[in-house]
């Protein structure tokens, strides 16, 4: 066996024969190309498909799950939080609104009044009648002197 030829041996009769000895060469095309291909499993594998049982997840796998799946419920409850305070923060930049429409109304509407003012006493400023009773009166009329 030290030129590089294999010992056979009969496995019916268990006997070996020294005298026939074959040279290692892959004369067989299949068992040629099969081992040619890269992508042959080589390797020998066990059978133990029967007696497989279903593996319990394990203790960690439990705790990423519930931890995800909590995870999962605080993104959505922040998600409808979100679009609650969406709804809140519209209706205050609408107050906002009105309320700056409001002071300009009020700001337009004293000016109105001044001017109003203005005309009743350019007209009215001549006449004594209204001189006396705004001098008189303690309603806040400053009209006069």
């Amino acid at each position: 066996m030290d030129d590089g030829e294999v010992e056979l041996s009969d496995p019916l009769t268990g006997n070996s024969s020294n005298t026939f000895r074959a040279p290692l060469k892959l004369e067989d095309p299949v068992l040629n190309d099969s081992l040619k291909n890269r992508r042959t499993c080589r390797q020998t594998h066990p059978d133990h498909h029967d007696s497989v049982e279903p593996g319990r997840p394990s203790g960690n796998r439990v705790a990423v799950k519930k931890y995800r799946e909590k995870k999962k419920a605080q993104n959505a409850y922040l998600e409808e939080e979100v679009k609650k305070l969406r709804v809140v923060n519209r209706g205050l930049i609408r107050k906002l609104q009105l309320q700056a429409d409001l002071e300009l109304e009020a700001v337009r509407l004293r000016r109105l009044l001044l001017d109003l003012k203005a005309r009743i006493d350019a007209e009215m400023g001549g006449s004594p009648f209204y001189k006396q009773s705004c001098n008189g009166s303690s309603d806040g009329c400053s009209g006069g002197d």
